[in-house]
């Protein structure tokens, strides 16, 4: 039997000549046979039985076996050249993913950093026996995400996620949760056509290839927690300082401001501020109200919080048309190396919910959406291939797959009985507070008439809030990939 030869130097010389960028990822799928975005090869053979004839005279042995050699001659070259029928490749993946996107108006940013998934595929190539060498791609895969990790939502480095204006200055409020993301999923398909080694230079063979690729992935996060602050900057008429620098670092005071009450009347807000002293920190804060029986506090949003359950879920597609090219390199009769190259314009729809925000709707609290050139997909893979029997190889290859979506539009949808509860309870409070003669009823009657502006304003909007080209989100991941390819 003739033994199957792999050359490690053979096979790095030919890797780093073929292939600068040696990588892939999540969806592009590449073994000797069928990379998803475009092809399968075809072309080992055995070489088990060539030339036995002993018990016959030499002159008939030598015809035989030089007849034997040209017949097993003409069988490689058909075999290497003929790709015909079903090859199917099953493989099971392990990658390493990070996901975040930004809000540029809103100035938040979240992000999932090291996402390990486990991922089972199953993918094939169908050679039409046609005059035109073409092949149909078909795959289809899904994810289970491994272990653990951290998702960050950052509410303070792109500064602050809102602001409220007041005669004295700006309030504006700073965030941040980190919380712990498992559980999430993932699953796509791809369909193309492609021409079989349409271009060949040597050993190597080419196929360009089209086709379209659906990409989801879901995410969630539980136990998250956090801490939020105002903080207010005063104007040029604030007599107040709220922000220092020392040594080059800007330190600022929370947000406090109060309301007085003197027994008939609310007055406020008044702003409370801090002064520098004589060393240039900042004094304690002091309130001195005469005349006052009552002094309401305000501290702003400030204060931690802690979500037990999911804080946040996030279902993300990815899906659209793509161009590829993949290039096959024969090392010897049983082992190649193959690489490929894809690009998309995938579209970008994500769906948020995040079942803690009251003032939201659920189960879609935030949607974004990304038209037709408004994203783009880069996969690239390469993989090494060795024939086990004829009909079946096994295969080790690298993925890597980077998702661009640059300005996505923003939804947020508001909760109708949310602010509407308001009103209804605002409207109870007033009712009350007339029937007793309350001096608090000029109060709540503000209060009323602002809640129903607000019901009134999300009315004409259609409850929800639109924010043109806000998202900037990016997935990548890189995997290592084993599979089996069999040839029917």
């Amino acid at each position: 039997m003739h033994m199957k030869r792999f050359s490690l130097s053979v096979l790095g010389v030919s890797i780093f000549a073929m292939m600068p960028v040696i990588a892939g990822a999540a969806g592009t799928y590449y073994d000797r046979n069928t990379y998803q975005s475009a092809n399968a090869r075809g072309g080992y053979y055995s070489t088990y039985g060539a030339g036995r004839g002993y018990g016959q005279n030499q002159s008939m042995m030598v015809r035989n076996t030089q007849t034997k050699v040209t017949k097993k001659s003409v069988a490689k070259q058909n075999v290497a050249s003929a790709k015909k029928g079903l090859q199917i490749n099953a493989a099971l993946s392990h990658e390493f993913a990070n996901w975040d996107f930004e809000m540029e108006k809103a100035g938040s940013k979240l992000r999932y950093d090291g996402v390990a998934w486990n991922v089972l595929s199953a993918d094939g190539v169908y050679y039409l026996d046609t005059s035109t060498p073409l092949q149909i791609n078909f795959g289809a895969r899904y994810g289970k995400q491994f272990g653990e990790t951290a998702m960050i939502d950052d509410d303070i480095s792109r500064g602050g996620y809102a602001s409220q204006s007041y005669d004295a200055g700006v309030a504006t409020g700073y965030a941040m949760s980190v919380g712990t993301s498992k559980d999430g999923t993932q699953m796509g398909f791809n369909a193309g056509l492609g021409l079989t080694d349409f271009f060949k230079s040597g050993r190597i063979k080419m196929t360009p290839s089209v086709g379209y690729r659906y990409f989801k992935h879901k995410l969630v996060t539980k136990d998250n927690s956090g801490l939020t602050m105002d903080v207010f900057v005063g104007n040029s008429s604030y007599p107040y300082v709220n922000c220092i620098s020392v040594g080059g670092e800007t330190q600022c005071d929370p947000f406090v401001s109060y309301y007085t009450y003197n027994g008939t009347t609310w007055t406020g807000p008044f702003i409370a501020g801090r002064e520098e002293d004589i060393l240039g920190s900042l004094s304690d804060i002091f309130i001195n109200v005469s005349g006052a029986t009552v002094v309401n506090v305000d501290l702003g949003d400030t204060y931690y919080y802690r979500q037990a359950g999911s804080s946040h879920e996030y279902e993300t597609e990815w899906a659209g048309p793509y161009v590829a090219l993949d290039m096959e390199y024969s090392i010897d009769a049983t082992n190649n190396v193959t690489a490929g190259i894809e690009l998309g314009l995938p579209m970008y729809d994500s769906k948020g919910n995040q079942p803690y925000r009251v003032d939201w709707a659920h189960p879609t609290s935030v949607e974004d959406k990304g038209g037709f050139g408004d994203a783009y997909h880069l996969g690239l893979n390469a993989a090494w291939s060795t024939a086990i029997t004829d009909s079946v190889m096994f295969s080790l290859g690298l993925t890597y797959d980077y998702y661009n979506a640059k300005k996505a539009d923003a939804t947020t949808y508001i909760s109708q009985s949310y602010y509407n509860g308001i009103v209804s309870d605002l409207e109870t409070a007033v009712t009350w507070l007339e029937a007793n003669n309350r001096p608090e009823l000029s109060a709540y009657q503000t209060a009323l008439t602002n809640a129903k502006a607000v019901v009134d304003y999300y009315n004409g909007i259609g409850w929800k809030i639109e924010s043109k080209d806000e998202i900037k989100s990016i997935y990548s991941s890189m995997g290592i990939r084993l599979g089996l390819n069999v040839k029917f």
